[in-house]
């Protein structure tokens, strides 16, 4: 069971792992540039999510993971360094537990988050995590993470045993791996092709539903299905979350960050971006549950 203390901690303590970051494409300039006006104007942004990190047999390895607040470490590290605020200390929320736990903290607060992954990036966490803890996870447990329907997490587990007994290795890709063992040319769109057909039908339906003049919604919804049809519409409302968990259907639907480092013991300083004076963290002992 995890738990949670309040905290600041060292910015150069903080070690970041890809494997704990799911989100897909480049990083938000925009966002970055918000943060550090806010953190310039109020001196403080929410704690970010830290893991104190432990091996397989729960021993604690010195390394203080980041689970959520990349964009708050290196926007409290941009300030910091340019010497617009002072100290080194990032307020944090520190957890203890075990790795299936972290995983799972660090799924469902980026989830929830200011810039909120996308469906796709959580079917792919999920998938990465039914590929890694097989079945170590309860589909209720990662459902509630992730955002994806249980009946989605029993078909990843459904695929995980086809590419076992094939003796293949997953892409990684759910919206790819969901096909096999079947054959195919289909390749994903890039994310900017992806963005321009999702633009595309958006303008399309808005324009249909604005000529439609109603906003009855049950004569919306009952236009999809009748366009869709019903399987089609299953499958997208499973895709958005909604489906119905005990239905064994197929979906059918459907960076490296900052350098790490981030060792309890490890007092040396950032050679590149991170310099001034140390600050010591303030350790207060609140139970966040």
């Amino acid at each position: 069971m995890l738990n949670r203390t309040l905290t600041n901690i060292d910015r150069n303590k903080i070690t970041t792992d890809s494997t704990f970051r799911h989100r897909s494409g480049s990083n938000s300039g925009t966002l970055l540039a918000a943060l550090r006006k806010t953190l310039r104007n109020t001196g403080r942004l929410d704690p970010v999510l830290v893991w104190q990190e432990t091996d397989a047999k729960d021993n604690q390895t010195g390394r203080l993971v980041l689970l959520d607040g990349h964009y708050r470490l290196a926007a409290y590290r941009a300030e910091q360094s340019a010497g617009k605020i002072e100290g080194r200390g990032i307020p944090a929320v520190l957890l203890t537990g075990n790795r299936i736990e972290a995983h799972l903290a660090a799924l469902m607060a980026n989830s929830k988050d200011t810039l909120p992954l996308t469906m796709q990036e959580r079917l792919n966490a999920a998938w990465m995590l039914v590929r890694t803890y097989r079945n170590g996870i309860s589909k209720p447990r990662l459902a509630g993470a992730s955002g994806v329907a249980e009946r989605t997490i029993a078909n990843m587990r459904q695929q995980l045993r086809k590419f076992a007994e094939a003796g293949e290795c997953p892409d990684g890709n759910w919206l790819v791996d969901r096909r096999f063992p079947v054959k195919s040319e289909f390749e994903p769109p890039s994310d900017a092709a992806r963005q321009a057909i999702i633009t595309s039908i958006s303008q399309a339906l808005r324009t249909a539903l604005s000529d439609a003049r109603t906003r009855d919604y049950e004569i919306i919804g009952d236009a999809i299905q009748e366009a869709l049809g019903a399987r089609q519409l299953a499958f997208v409302m499973d895709y958005l979350g909604g489906g119905d968990e005990e239905d064994d259907r197929d979906t059918g639907w459907m960076e490296p960050d900052i350098n790490e480092g981030g060792y309890f013991n490890d007092d040396d300083g950032d050679e590149d971006d991170f310099t001034g004076n140390r600050t010591t963290p303030l350790e207060m002992s609140a139970r966040l549950n």
